[in-house]
Parts: structure tokens; C-alpha cells; sequence
């Protein structure tokens, strides 16, 4: 997609309205790109979505890339927290990756931030690390929310690494797992990181060799 859309915030809101209204049917959307392949477009007159009179070239090319699930070299990394601790490995693993090289990483605390804008950066990089707590026996809410919402995207193509954070019962990880398994199917990338009650010096090991081993399948891949 790089190569069609800039970084103002008028061309994100282009791919944020589409990532999360039109995602899932990239299929639909090539079959209805090649029927116009040819045709003179004065406006683009989208049923749901932005009408376009100007930039029409731009404006499908964008369509086209976002609907082939095309990316960008980059990394996101979202994380759930209640005391700190996976933020703390977030920060650990994003340090890593850009020390290795990744240059475009974007960080987001899934209850601070809207989903709306963690899925629009999904769909823009290849890179995915999702890291949280467990909470109630289970996986953090607002990351199993979100990880609900990818699912419904039917995203391809992408990495994706985990971790997690547990005090007495791990669940949070083999929930993250278990969605990639049997939603994502997404391509699993470095270890898994498991922390107990917070950080030490073998964790944070671990976190260094989450970023580094997603920074070198991203740099394979581009």
C-alpha cells in the first residue's frame, strides 16, 4: 500500500473507513475492480463510505492494495494492562525490534485507544504483537475484543508473535493461541513470552528475542 497513500491524517481516515467497514471483502472488491478495469471514473459514489470526484487514480489504487491485503514494512504492537507489567514487556519488545531494525512501529494500549485505529494500522503493516494479561480465568477483555474484531476482517498475510502475564493461573497466552489457530491463521513468529507477576531478567530477555525474531521475518518478507 505504501506506494498509494501518504501518512496525512485525510489518507489514514481513507484506510481506517475501509479496514474496518469494507475489510473482510477483498474478494467482492477485486471482482468489482476488474469489471471497471478500462472504464473513465468521473465519481466514485460508495453506498456507505466517502464519495470521490477528485484523486480517482489514487482512490482505486488504494482500494486495490488494501483489497489484495497488501502492507507496508512496519510492526504493530497492542497490549492489554491492569498494573503495568505487559506494558513494561511491550516497551521491551518494541525497543528490540527498531534496534533491529524495524523502522514504522506503532504501540497501543487496547483500553486507551479505539479499535477502529489498531485495526486500520493492522491492515497498513505485516507485523502483529498482541501481549495481556490473564484475567478471570481467561484472556484480558479488551484483547479478546480486539482479537474478536481481526478475526472478522479475515485478514491474510500477516506475522504474528504473544505474550502474556499471569499471577497465579496462566490462561492469557493459550486464549491468544488459540484465536490465532482457529480465527487469524496468522504466521506465528518467535517465542512465546510468559511472565509471572512481572518482568525479570529472563523474561526480558525473552521479550528482546520476540522483537528481534519479528524483525527478521519482517525483513525477509519486504
Amino acid at each position: 500500500i505504501d506506494s498509494r497513500i501518504d501518512c496525512s491524517p485525510f489518507w489514514l481516515e481513507m484506510v481506517r473507513y475501509y479496514s474496518n467497514i469494507v475489510g473482510k471483502y477483498g474478494v467482492p472488491v477485486q471482482n468489482a475492480l476488474k469489471k471497471l478495469a478500462g472504464v473513465k471514473l468521473d465519481y466514485i459514489c460508495s453506498t456507505h463510505g466517502p464519495v470521490w470526484h477528485e484523486n480517482i487514480d489514487k482512490v482505486i489504487g488504494m482500494y486495490d492494495g488494501m483489497s489484495r491485503y497488501a502492507t507496508e514494512p512496519g510492526l504493530v504492537i497492542c497490549y492489554g494492562t491492569m498494573y503495568g507489567n505487559t506494558e513494561r514487556a511491550a516497551e521491551e519488545i518494541a525497543r528490540a525490534a527498531s534496534e533491529a531494525g524495524v523502522r514504522k512501529i506503532v504501540m497501543y494500549n487496547v483500553s486507551k485507544t479505539h479499535h477502529s485505529y489498531i485495526i486500520r494500522d493492522v491492515f497498513r503493516y505485516r507485523g502483529l504483537i498482541v501481549g495481556a494479561p490473564t484475567y478471570n480465568t481467561g484472556l484480558y477483555h479488551e484483547m479478546e475484543v480486539l482479537l474478536s474484531e481481526l478475526a472478522g476482517r479475515d485478514i491474510k498475510d500477516r506475522l504474528i508473535g504473544w505474550f502474556g502475564s499471569y499471577a497465579w493461573a496462566s490462561k492469557a497466552v493459550s486464549k491468544i493461541k488459540q484465536w490465532n489457530d482457529d480465527h487469524l491463521h496468522f504466521d506465528h513468529v518467535g517465542p512465546v513470552v510468559e511472565i509471572r507477576q512481572s518482568l525479570d531478567s529472563t523474561t526480558a530477555t525473552q521479550c528482546r528475542e520476540l522483537g528481534q525474531a519479528m524483525a527478521e521475518a519482517l525483513a525477509l518478507r519486504d
